[in-house]
């Protein structure tokens, strides 16, 4: 019979924020972006919130669902196996049963390191126990780590541009500055936009304001543009003041 090899509870918590962090990044990340650019009345933006909650928590339970291993306990080695057969991976129900009490978290990793056997209560509901498949070097837990972290800052990124430039108030911000005979002469020609560009949005009953720093290229010199919008219900945006040095 193979050797029970009980995964540590640091190599879990480590599985667990990686989990956290990757799941935190793509689903709420936008989901704050996309509330910030929408007209939304303050109700139905609750029940959406809610909404988006609820699919979050339900990914967030099943993610060991797939042969009994997240995405985190793939990177650092471990499984969740069935507690009375380590060969056996328990059945879907019994793995999402498991994962249930992850939303009471701080109890689990309370229970999880005072338990002598290793256990946190969904593992005690579920029969179910994490193990060791193979070993992790420090070094090699560390690049992953940092790998994990590089590639959700990547998909932040890439999620603030396509969303950001994407939106209504910055295509009206670009349109006025393209549209600018003073923008264009102080630049000599406009031949661009900076990559990201930074600011605020504000949007409340399908009111809102917003602020763009945006750089400009130009043939002659580049300027900081910032432009201020402002946003009444069922209307576009409207820009109301242009700064720029």
């Amino acid at each position: 019979m193979e050797e029970i090899k009980i995964a540590s509870r640091k190599s879990r918590i480590f599985a667990f924020m990686i989990d956290h962090f990757v799941l935190t990044i793509i689903a709420v990340f936008p989901l704050i972006i996309y509330l910030m650019n929408a007209e939304m009345q303050a109700g139905f933006i609750v029940a959406f919130v809610g909404l988006w909650i609820f699919i979050f928590f339900i990914f967030f339970t099943i993610r060991d669902t797939f042969k009994g291993k997240s995405l985190g306990k793939r990177i650092i080695g471990i499984t969740v196996r069935d507690a009375k057969n380590i060969d056996s991976v328990p059945t879907i129900s019994r793995l999402f049963v498991r994962n249930l009490l992850v939303i009471i978290w701080p109890v689990e990793f309370i229970v999880l390191a005072t338990k002598e056997n290793k256990q946190r209560l969904g593992d005690e509901i579920a029969r179910t126990v994490v193990v060791k498949e193979r070993d992790l070097s420090l070094w090699k837990l560390i690049s992953v780590i940092l790998f994990v972290i590089i590639f959700s800052i990547g998909i932040l990124i890439s999620t603030i541009l396509l969303l950001v430039k994407n939106s209504d108030a910055y295509e009206a911000s670009i349109n006025y500055i393209e549209n600018s005979e003073e923008i264009v002469e102080e630049t000599g020609g406009i031949e661009g936009f900076g990559f990201l560009p930074s600011g605020s949005v504000q949007i409340s009953n399908g009111e809102g304001e917003t602020v763009y720093s945006i750089r400009v290229k130009g043939k002659d010199e580049d300027i900081l543009v910032e432009v201020y919008l402002t946003k009444e219900p069922s209307q576009d945006w409207v820009v109301q003041e242009v700064y720029y040095e």
